[in-house]
């Protein structure tokens, strides 16, 4: 197995540390770390050393990997992630190699190195199956690499079982940061913030409490996903009119102005009208449309003409709003087209 087939990649974006919802204490734990890294040659100046091995432990779901990968974004520094769970296991005979040539990677590349589940490494130290003496061999490397790890390079390790890792690891860690399950206003604070980006429409939802950020997200999610699809089944059920258009109403930005979203049409003709052109003075059209001269429809009664555009599907509500768009010199009429459906259509006004 290749080096790189063992580090896991994440597609999510990593947000900063102020978007995280940490303690105060961790807040300013992280500060001070990231202001060692930030000042490193003046602290060296000094023979000073710098925490550069961290473990984050607590409550899953309470932002330790997210921490991690704000952390690197702050430092500007690539971020490999180790899932120690599944890393060891999955060739135990090749495993202590693999975090060596890990080790150096992240050393070479002064990467922050995140490895996961670390608490894999103090259960194995009980030696209770028949690859003790490679789980011994494991546990050696480990503590000789943390050991031997470049102040360049910044170890975070993080786990939710704290208590059953050996002394011997956790005194190598500078800094320990606990994550626990947040109260019920910083939780009302972190539903805020997610439902903050979506619409007031979508922003209802029960509130529950005693859980990790990583849960109150999931119900969020989970929410706002019922709301549009909701919505969606409502448009299309709502989905009755059809509306022909020659003019500006076929541009996107005038639909999106004028509906709040772009339409979904076919193309089609009218027979027995021909355009003429119409020079528009209502400011709110000429916004829109930004145009001073629209076409406008004039039935002939003569086979020969014809008018091609877009019949597309619209609600009531949005025919309605059609009204209001088009000026007074048009009227809206039901015609049958070319490919035998009706639709309404404005056209010049039969005074």
């Amino acid at each position: 197995m290749r080096l790189y087939d063992l580090i896991l990649k994440s597609n999510e974006i990593s947000i900063s540390l102020d978007e995280l919802h940490l303690s105060t204490h961790n807040q300013k734990q992280l500060e001070q770390l990231l202001d060692e890294f930030n000042y490193f040659e003046a602290l060296k100046l000094y023979d000073l050393p710098i925490a550069n091995k961290i473990l984050l432990h607590g409550h899953t779901g309470c932002g330790k990997t997210a921490t991690a990968k704000a952390i690197a974004k702050e430092l500007n520094k690539e971020i490999i992630i180790l899932n120690l769970g599944n890393f060891v296991s999955s060739k135990l005979g090749e495993t202590a190699k693999n975090i060596t040539d890990i080790f150096k990677k992240a050393a070479r590349e002064q990467a922050v190195l995140f490895l996961d589940e670390f608490d894999y490494i103090g259960k194995i130290r009980d030696y209770d199956s028949k690859d003790s003496g490679e789980m011994k061999r494991i546990v050696n490397t480990t503590i000789q690499l943390i050991d031997y790890l470049s102040n360049e390079t910044l170890l975070i390790a993080a786990t939710n079982y704290v208590e059953i890792i050996d002394t011997a690891l956790l005194r190598r860690f500078q800094l320990r940061l606990q994550y626990d399950l947040p109260n019920k206003e910083a939780l009302d604070r972190y539903y805020e913030d997610l439902l903050s980006k979506y619409p007031k429409k979508y922003q209802k939802l029960t509130r529950v409490y005693n859980i990790s950020y990583a849960e109150a997200k999931d119900i969020v999610i989970h929410s706002i996903k019922k709301y549009i699809i909701a919505a969606e089944k409502l448009k299309a059920i709502e989905i009755t009119q059809y509306l022909f258009s020659y003019g500006t109403l076929q541009l996107k930005n005038v639909q999106q102005e004028t509906y709040g979203r772009v339409l979904t049409g076919s193309k089609d003709s009218l027979k027995n009208y021909t355009l003429d052109s119409l020079k528009i003075t209502d400011t709110e059209v000429l916004t829109k449309s930004k145009q001073e001269f629209h076409p406008i429809a004039i039935k002939t009664n003569n086979n020969d003409d014809f008018i091609e555009g877009v019949i597309f599907e619209i609600t009531e509500q949005e025919l309605l709003d059609t009204d209001t768009y088009e000026v007074d010199d048009y009227e809206r009429v039901l015609e049958t087209f070319a490919s035998g459906k009706k639709a309404w259509v404005y056209v010049a006004k039969n005074n």
